[in-house]
């Protein structure tokens, strides 16, 4: 079963890998094949991942995630092309903190990177459960603050 698990993961990994790789040619799709192995390997090697965590009953949940997600990018692109081309006193930067509602660290590394892939914020700090971030506006620090990403990111967690 162990080894059921490994070859999904390297699979999940690969497969992404894949969907956001641009170049389509057999030597970078063998490379991108052993950068997931080694990943998989070097994750198990150093004692992060557990069991649980390699297991498929992720699969249902991942796919909505990463489609908000995607319109989340979208969104906050286009807010931010508006203030460049905007006026400068739209920007009002801000620094926020809140608590995350998951608490795994599967959870607070996908919320931060989440955060930090969305235009317009930057996550600075996640120790223990506060997460500090700087945003472009008082508008996307309210939005972050709100919680509709961290509550989908308690969705997704695994624990």
């Amino acid at each position: 079963m162990q080894a059921v698990r490994l070859v999904a993961a390297i699979a999940m990994l690969y497969l992404v890998w894949v969907l956001w790789g641009a170049l389509m040619k057999t030597p970078v799709w063998q490379l991108g094949l052993v950068s997931c192995v080694l990943v998989l390997w070097l994750t198990l090697r150093m004692g992060l991942a557990r069991n649980d965590l390699l297991g498929v009953h992720l699969l249902h949940r991942m796919p909505r995630y990463w489609v908000w997600l995607v319109w989340q990018m979208v969104l906050s692109n286009l807010q931010v092309l508006k203030l460049v081309l905007g006026p400068r006193s739209a920007l009002q930067p801000r620094v926020v903190e809140f608590e995350a509602e998951a608490g795994s660290p599967f959870a607070l590394a996908l919320l931060g990177n989440s955060i930090t892939i969305t235009p317009g914020t930057l996550t600075i700090d996640i120790a223990q459960r506060k997460v500090t971030v700087h945003c472009l506006t008082r508008e996307t620090a309210d939005e972050l603050l709100e919680g509709s990403m961290n509550r989908r990111i308690a969705q997704v967690d695994p624990d």
